[in-house]
């Protein structure tokens, strides 16, 4: 034998153990592209459902949003509304204030003194004098 010829069987036998080596991972990579197929399959055929269940939700959240933008601006449109009130009854209130000379404590208690008067005076002219409730020995003579 020649060199070349041992060379050749060498290259022989490392090709048969080369082939040999790969069937196992060439069906493997069958079983894959065969897992894989079928996976495709079952996208192919539920995508279309599950980009239709996308779209709802993208609907309803769309009009959930414009719903809570609308009631957002109604009721900033309402607080405004109250601001505006209360800021007008706090004008009032500070130009009253301003006007009066004297506190609002002192002015109260003399309402209710006033009052108290009126009350006393009506009921002597009604015929029940204060002497008549309290009696007459506790008035000063």
């Amino acid at each position: 034998m020649t060199k070349m010829e041992i060379i050749l069987i060498i290259l022989g036998v490392v090709f048969l153990l080369y082939a040999g080596f790969s069937i196992p991972c060439l069906l493997q990579i069958q079983r894959t592209a065969r897992g894989m197929a079928e996976t495709l399959e079952i996208l192919n055929r539920d995508l279309p459902v599950i980009m239709r269940n996308l779209e709802e939700i993208t609907t309803n959240i769309n009009r959930t949003t414009t719903t809570v933008h609308r009631q957002v601006a109604e009721l900033s449109l309402t607080l405004r509304r109250v601001q505006g009130i209360v800021g007008v009854f706090l004008g009032v209130g500070e130009v009253l204030r301003r006007r009066v000379s004297f506190p609002f404590s002192r002015t109260f208690r003399t309402s209710l003194a006033v009052a108290r008067g009126v009350r006393v005076f009506i009921d002597c002219l009604v015929g029940r004098c204060p002497e008549e409730r309290v009696g007459r020995a506790s008035l000063p003579r």
